[in-house]
């Protein structure tokens, strides 16, 4: 079995940290090292928008002690996020370690985080540039506030951002060039079409299910062509949930309680 998960946004354990499921996660790595083979990282592992990374080193040393671990059983590949992009970007040609695009050619599945497709949230450059994205900012006046206002202050400017939604999605869908029927999919409250220009160019190549992580929304769809899941995230304000891929099904489950919330079958 191959598990995905993205958007952990490890912390540095001040107000601005958004992960306090240590012991969980731990225990969901059990979990990992007993039952698959492989786990992928989707990006977003670590919040460097907001934090150092030494920091959230000390801060979350059991979680990457544990990781460090697993990858004695269990094969790991860390795919790169906008969050995480500096300084991992540099190692992204390891071919067993941080990967920009996580590619499984025997069951044709590609993971990547997704953020390249967001034009608030994109890298100019990849390996090269370190220009900031628009989002990145925001992220780190959030953060200012955080600390210095109030440490809920993210999850007002979440609920800012859901009445700004549609002004977002339809910058998304301008760019990306969704069509009229993804439009009212995403209306429905899914978010295939954000990714739909990118996740059919997958599809066409070959590939029988895409991955994406970045808008912390879980998912698992049939599309035309093949499959579209996002993992979601293990942020504090969200339910925890991960992707697993096993012969010809791929599912989308709750992290916590490994309850299936949703199968596909690879066709």
């Amino acid at each position: 079995m191959k598990v995905f998960i993205s958007d952990l946004h490890l912390g540095d354990g001040s107000k601005t940290d958004d992960f306090h499921r240590d012991e969980e996660f731990l225990r969901f790595l059990d979990f990992v090292s007993d039952e698959a083979e492989e786990l992928i990282i989707v990006g977003d592992l670590f919040e460097l928008w907001q934090a150092s990374l030494d920091k959230v080193l000390f801060k979350h040393d059991k979680v990457v002690k544990r990781l460090l671990v697993l990858r004695e059983k269990v094969k790991l590949h860390y795919v790169v996020g906008n969050h995480d992009y500096i300084p991992f970007i540099r190692f992204a040609d390891l071919a067993n370690g941080i990967c920009l695009e996580y590619r499984d050619n025997k069951n044709k599945i590609v993971a990547e985080h997704g953020n390249k497709y967001d034009i608030f949230n994109r890298y100019q450059n990849p390996l090269r540039s370190i220009k900031w994205p628009a989002g990145k900012y925001f992220s780190m006046l959030i953060a200012s506030l955080e600390r210095w206002v109030n440490p809920n202050i993210d999850t007002w400017a979440a609920k800012t951002a859901d009445k700004l939604d549609d002004f977002l999605r339809e910058a998304a869908f301008i760019k990306n060039r969704v069509t009229p029927a993804s439009r009212e999919y995403l209306k429905r409250g899914g978010h295939f079409g954000e990714f739909e220009k990118a996740v059919k160019k997958h599809l066409s190549k070959g590939s029988k299910v895409v991955i994406f992580g970045h808008t912390h929304k879980a998912q698992l769809e049939q599309v035309e062509g093949g499959i579209y899941a996002n993992c979601g995230a293990w942020v504090d304000a969200v339910e925890p949930t991960y992707i697993a891929c096993a012969q010809n099904l791929v599912t989308l489950r709750q992290a916590l309680t490994h309850k299936v919330i949703k199968q596909v079958k690879i066709e």
